[in-house]
């Protein structure tokens, strides 16, 4: 019995390593600026902390990010990325390139969070909720930029089967302990 306690507990600790996010070390370093406004509130580079971070509500569909950005260097021949850290992969959800000639240093647009959740190899209804780091750089001829921020995956857990299935593995597992504690003391 006690070699099966052994082994949940380190089933437990592989998969909180990988479904988890570790602390983040979230900012934007100076040269660009960016915002985005979802499902009405504004974010900006003061996202950078699990205390307030960006929140994508997984759950609703045909919710927009209206965007915008800009830098303060010579952005010609320009590339860039974006992605959010998930365990130890970091899932790309977007990128962009452009010879920019005209030395364009800001932009602005409208990402549907739709593009996003179609990002993860799995269904939506699968996708855990918590907190994530969301990373990316901005590199051309005149300099780069990298930024890391706080994203919160928000829904109603009982919504996808694996927040029910996560809500009775909770509730399973506290009621062996209950019991396994109640018999002890027999």
């Amino acid at each position: 019995m006690r070699h099966f306690w052994r082994l949940l507990l380190a089933g437990s600790l592989i998969v909180g390593v990988l479904l988890f996010p570790a602390a983040a070390n979230a900012g934007i370093d100076p040269g660009c600026t960016g915002s985005a406004v979802i499902d009405g509130v504004t974010y900006g580079p003061g996202n950078d902390t699990a205390s307030n971070p960006i929140v994508i509500p997984i759950d609703k569909d045909n919710i927009s990010a209206a965007w915008q950005g800009s830098v303060n260097f010579l952005n010609t021949n320009h590339h860039g990325s974006l992605g959010i850290v998930v365990g130890p992969w970091t899932i790309q959800i977007a990128d962009w390139g452009n010879p920019n000639s005209g030395d364009t240093r800001s932009s602005d647009g409208v990402y549907n969070l739709d593009e996003f959740k179609a990002q993860f190899p799995v269904d939506e209804s699968l996708i855990p909720l918590g907190l994530y780091e969301l990373s990316g750089f901005h590199q051309a001829d005149g300099g780069r930029c990298d930024g890391r921020l706080m994203v919160k995956i928000d829904g109603d857990p009982l919504s996808s089967p694996l927040g029910i299935a996560t809500v009775a593995g909770t509730v399973i597992t506290g009621l062996t302990l209950l019991g396994a504690a109640f018999r002890g003391r027999m």
